[in-house]
């Protein structure tokens, strides 16, 4: 695993999405409230991204988990926002609306929407359908 670059719980407090400078999502349990199983508590790895993964978000409702993406090194690269299943790592869309790496990701309130921040100088709205 690489540098992790962000962190998020999943709603119900029983998940951790860590995303990594090596590409990837790793999904924990998490067990005792602020500790990491004793055994890693590793879930899955996401390996959808072809860059640094920066923003990780869990949706409302625990389902799926959007993560974006690309390199800081020469800008361009894997400029994706990806969601996915929360349960296994299904990929689920692939949003290509941003032209440089995207930094920060987050849910609505609802679920229906997700916003994603950029270093192309954006932040944009999209459905998470």
């Amino acid at each position: 695993m690489g540098r992790v670059n962000a962190v998020a719980w999943s709603p119900d407090g029983k998940r951790i999405a860590s995303a990594s400078q090596d590409f990837t999502v790793q999904v924990w349990d998490a067990v005792g409230g602020d500790r990491v199983a004793a055994n890693g508590g590793h879930v899955y790895t996401y390996r959808g991204h072809a860059d640094a993964v920066w923003g990780v978000a869990w949706s409302p409702d625990g389902r799926r988990i959007v993560s974006g993406s690309g390199n800081i090194d020469n800008g361009g690269g894997d400029t994706t926002a990806q969601v996915w299943d929360a349960a296994n790592g299904g990929h689920a869309l692939i949003y290509r609306g941003h032209s440089d790496p995207v930094w920060t990701v987050a849910w609505s309130p609802d679920g229906t929407r997700i916003g994603s921040g950029s270093a192309d100088k954006t932040a944009q709205v999209w459905r998470a359908q």
